[in-house]
């Protein structure tokens, strides 16, 4: 990825565009700290998210809530006044389908503000710790449907064109390997965090749709947004 500070991208923003236009994604930096990036727009899912509320009234009311549970550290709670991110694209990892898909605090806020989008990417790494995580909760219980249902309805949406799919690749490896190093390496039981970082990169995603603190934290870093924005990194 070719960086580029402010002063150059006043001065050659034309010649910049150029290298867009060819495929390649320019980092604009302030002293060093990334602040925004120049890239190609991606082509809108075939769909628009059209909401899941009907699938949460279906589903188990969990406790601990899964998005925790996925977590395995700090969660960010949603504010009492949620803004819609009009910036996009948006990357949403399991922590955020979490909120979609089943019946949590904030999930009815979450699912309007995100409903009616057509830049919304899911990777399968997204997807799979969502059901993996749905389906060890369920463990000697009777929730065999359930966990039936929400793998249906996940897959349902990637299949059908409701979310932009996005998946890794070399190149996707490299990303998380460089963003690793760049953050100052991660605790290896969460080294799937830089993964759905560098998805989010992939992407050309603006911001990060989580409830994960640590994710979120690392995104701030590396000069991309949250949603829900979180304050006082």
């Amino acid at each position: 990825m070719r960086q580029a500070g402010i002063r150059e991208a006043r001065q050659n923003l034309s010649l910049l565009l150029d290298d867009v236009r060819e495929g390649r994604e320019i980092l604009i930096t302030d002293r060093g700290r990334p602040v925004a990036r120049l890239l190609a727009p991606l082509p809108l899912s075939v769909r628009s998210f059209p909401g899941r509320r009907a699938l949460r009234r279906r589903m188990p009311d969990l406790e601990p809530r899964l998005s925790q549970s996925i977590t395995a550290g700090a969660a960010i709670r949603i504010p009492r006044r949620l803004q819609t991110p009009f910036s996009g694209p948006l990357y949403l990892d399991s922590t955020a389908l979490a909120k979609l898909y089943l019946p949590e605090p904030g999930s009815d806020a979450i699912d309007q503000a995100l409903r009616g989008r057509r830049d919304l990417s899911v990777s399968d790494l997204a997807a799979t710790e969502l059901i993996a995580a749905f389906a060890f909760r369920a463990r000697g219980r009777d929730l065999a449907n359930a966990v039936a249902h929400l793998q249906s309805a996940v897959l349902d949406d990637l299949d059908s064109g409701v979310f932009r799919h996005v998946e890794p690749s070399p190149q996707t490896h490299r990303t998380a390997q460089r963003l690793a190093m760049s953050l100052g390496g991660q605790d290896p039981a969460r080294s799937t965090l830089v993964l759905h970082l560098a998805l989010a990169v992939s992407a050309s995603a603006t911001t990060v749709v989580t409830f994960d603190r640590q994710l979120a934290d690392a995104c701030v870093r590396v000069g991309m947004m949250t949603f829900p924005e979180i304050k006082n990194i």
